[in-house]
């Protein structure tokens, strides 16, 4: 009797716990979850520093725009009063530049007085930038 008490202890013994295998399993499966969130973790990271950098660029551009707007009486001559040198005092850490060109014209049509007005912020110590081209026409 004491005997088969022995061998049913042991088989109940087997039975409440787990094999290897279905550890190692269940580890690899937690693993692989693991590797999945952290790969989404860092995408998802690097997106929101790109969203930073855009609405960066743009208070850039919106702080330029006050402080070298661009009116009426500026659209008289706009060849000198429009363009804006390289001004880094802005924002720190960024550029703001303005340039003015002329529309390129063709030999059969009359001048229309139009310009391309380029405004260009760079960060990064230039290598990065971001360029918002708008047409402007002088007035007489």
């Amino acid at each position: 009797m004491h005997t088969q008490t022995s061998i049913s202890a042991k088989r109940l013994a087997r039975q409440r716990g787990m094999t290897l295998i279905e550890v190692l399993m269940g580890t690899m499966i937690l693993a692989g979850g693991l590797i999945v969130l952290l790969t989404c973790l860092s995408t998802c990271i690097e997106m929101i520093a790109a969203s930073k950098q855009v609405q960066q660029v743009q208070y850039v551009f919106d702080l330029a725009e006050l402080k070298y707007p661009i009116n009426e009486d500026q659209l008289k001559n706009v060849e000198e009063l429009v363009p804006v040198s390289r001004d880094s005092s802005i924002v720190d850490g960024f550029t703001f530049e303005r340039t003015v060109d002329e529309k390129d014209k063709f030999a059969d049509v009359v001048d229309d007085k139009l310009y391309i007005v380029r405004s260009i912020v760079s960060w990064n110590y230039g290598k990065q930038s971001e360029e918002v081209m708008e047409y402007v026409r002088q007035t007489d």
